[in-house]
């Protein structure tokens, strides 16, 4: 179990808020991969340890877009099509530019700093 003792330090994936100082977390690996691909890599995720639920507003949260951050689109067939490490306040910029590509089924965001998994974010079905 981690404490949190720095804001922004502990990135909570299932709420996509950061930790508030005292706040219990545990850190967990994970693969976000749903298929087989040679990208596949599992990394590490903090979790709040009591129950928190990710966000439904639709906005994009403040954690990612105060963070560099490495986006790498991909393929239905879990195939990297564009990568990109950007300045989290221009993840909504990136996110559109991927989506352009009809190929382009979901981006994975990472902390571009510690490389660790934030989310995935699927295109919208039409």
């Amino acid at each position: 179990m981690y404490v949190a003792d720095a804001v922004p330090g502990y990135p909570c994936r299932q709420c996509l808020q950061d930790a508030d100082i005292g706040d219990e977390l545990i850190l967990v690996s994970h693969d976000p991969f749903l298929g087989s691909s040679p990208y596949q890599s599992a990394s590490p995720i903090f979790l709040h340890r009591q129950t928190c639920s990710a966000p439904e507003d639709g906005q994009l949260p403040l954690q990612l877009t105060r963070r560099q951050l490495s986006v790498r689109s991909f393929d239905a067939d879990e195939m990297m099509l564009d990568a990109a490490v950007i300045d989290g306040t221009r993840l909504d910029e990136t996110l559109i530019r991927f989506f352009c590509d009809d190929q382009a089924q979901r981006v994975r965001v990472h902390n571009a700093e510690r490389g660790c998994w934030a989310t995935d974010v699927e295109r919208a079905s039409a």
